[in-house]
């Protein structure tokens, strides 16, 4: 037996050596994997708080937008009110425009008939005070009236000439 110790022990010992070398290597396997099982499960750690960062930022964002949406809607019927009454407003102004217009024109032409009927007025009276004078004169030269005489005792140009016959 003593022979066969030699190479069994040889292959007893290169067996022993080949099962501590794949242990050591599943050994490094499985500290490697749970490295990589712990990385994964930090990173899966990391990515939920992630996740529920981003989901909190999305509520937020869509809590902002709903106020936003419905601030913007309150302006919008509001500037739609305002809208609505500045019409109106103009519409009554317009027309109270156009009014003031009528009447300004109505107005214009009462006073271009007024100053019209001034004017011949006034042409009249020339024309009168014209008469008058040309008569005055015609009774102090041609009648050897006395001015106040004259005035007072004619109604007419033939007045005199009834006198004198």
């Amino acid at each position: 037996m003593a022979s066969l110790t030699g190479p069994l022990q040889d292959l007893v010992i290169r067996a022993r050596d080949r099962l501590t070398a794949q242990y050591l290597s599943l050994e490094i396997k499985f500290s490697s994997m749970e490295e990589t099982v712990y990385l994964a499960q930090n990173q899966a750690e990391a990515a939920q708080k992630d996740a529920h960062e981003w989901k909190k930022r999305y509520e937020l964002a869509m809590a902002d937008y709903k106020k936003a949406s419905e601030n913007s809607s309150f302006q919008y019927s509001a500037l739609q009110k305002k809208v609505t009454t500045f019409k109106e407003r103009q519409a009554v102004l317009t027309t109270e425009l156009e009014e003031t217009r009528k009447e300004a024109s109505e107005w214009q032409v009462k006073y271009e008939r007024l100053l019209l009927e001034r004017q011949r007025d006034e042409e009249r009276l020339t024309y009168q005070l014209k008469s008058l004078q040309v008569h005055n004169i015609n009774c102090f030269f041609i009648f050897k009236l006395p001015w106040t005489a004259c005035v007072e005792g004619c109604s007419s140009d033939y007045s005199h000439e009834r006198l004198s016959l």
